[in-house]
C-alpha cells in the first residue's frame, strides 16, 4: 500500500471509538423519547386520576367475570375484583414501568411484564412491585358497584 492510502484508512481502534460514540449518541437519543418506558424511572409512573366515579352492573353479561370469587374485569384502566374480602378496585396501570396489566391472580394483583405482585390494599410484594398500585373506593348498592 501507498503512503496516501494508508493515511485515508482508519485504525481499527479510531473505528471502534467512533462506533461507540455513535451508538451512545444514537441510545441517548432513543431513551429521551417519551415512548421508551424501560428508560423511564418509575417514580414517573403514575395512573391518571379518575375524573368521575365509575359504575358496574353486576347482572350485565359484560360483568359476569364478578359474579365468583377471583373473576375481575377491566373498566376505564381500573381493574375491579371479586375477592374473598369483598369487591376491590385498583388501577390497571403497574407502578414498576407502567404496563396497563395489572391483573388478578390468585389472590393477589399482578403484572405478567416483569412479575410485580400486589396485594388486595395494592401494597407492593415484591421489588418490582415495591411502588404499590392505587387502590380505589369502592360501594355496592343493590347490583350496582361504584368506584371513585
Amino acid at each position: 500500500m501507498s503512503q496516501n492510502q494508508n493515511s485515508d484508512a482508519l485504525s481499527r481502534h479510531q473505528f471502534l471509538r467512533q462506533l461507540g460514540m455513535q451508538g451512545a449518541a444514537l441510545l441517548a437519543v432513543y431513551c429521551a423519547g417519551q415512548s421508551l418506558t424501560a428508560c423511564s424511572k418509575s417514580s414517573d409512573v403514575t395512573p391518571d386520576p379518575l375524573t368521575s366515579a365509575i359504575t358496574v352492573d353486576l347482572t350485565s353479561s359484560t360483568n359476569s367475570a364478578l359474579k365468583t370469587v377471583g373473576g375481575y374485569i377491566v373498566t376505564n384502566n381500573v381493574v375491579v375484583a371479586n375477592t374473598s374480602k369483598g369487591y376491590v378496585a385498583v388501577t390497571v396501570v403497574c407502578s414498576h414501568e407502567g404496563k396497563k396489566k395489572v391483573q388478578l391472580r390468585n389472590g393477589e394483583f399482578y403484572c405478567p411484564e416483569h412479575g410485580a405482585r400486589y396485594d388486595l390494599t395494592g401494597k407492593g410484594l415484591n421489588s418490582e412491585g415495591s411502588r404499590g398500585l392505587t387502590v380505589y373506593t369502592v360501594t355496592q348498592s343493590g347490583n350496582v358497584l361504584t368506584i371513585s
